[in-house]
C-alpha cells in the first residue's frame, strides 16, 4: 500500500497535504511556491527553463541526457493516483 496518495490536484500523505499541482506548476504544500513546472515529458526547476528531469519511455533520466535516476515502477511503488510525468515530479521532489 503506497503511502502517498495523488488525487490529480493534491499530494498527500495521510491527511496532510505535501504538494498541490495548478496547471503546469507543481507547488510545496496548500501554498503558492512554485516547485517545479512540467512541459512535454520535461520537469523544469521552478518557473524557469532549466531541465532538472526528463521522462523517456518508463525511466526518468537527469537533465537532458540518458542517465537512469529512477522508473515508474518506483514512483507507482510509493505514490497512487493518476498521472504520468506528474506524478514523477512529485515523486523527486517531495517522496524520494
Amino acid at each position: 500500500m503506497p503511502a502517498y496518495r495523488f488525487d490529480g490536484t493534491r499530494l498527500k500523505e495521510g491527511g496532510r497535504v505535501v504538494a498541490n499541482v495548478r496547471g503546469d506548476h507543481v507547488r510545496s504544500g496548500t501554498g503558492g511556491s512554485v516547485v517545479c513546472n512540467l512541459r512535454d515529458d520535461r520537469i523544469r526547476e521552478g518557473t524557469g527553463g532549466r531541465v532538472m528531469f526528463n521522462l523517456r519511455g518508463d525511466d526518468i533520466r537527469e537533465g537532458t541526457g540518458s542517465r537512469k535516476v529512477a522508473s515508474l515502477r518506483d514512483v507507482d511503488r510509493d505514490i497512487d493516483g493518476p498521472g504520468r510525468v506528474v506524478k514523477a515530479a512529485l515523486w523527486l521532489y517531495f517522496v524520494r
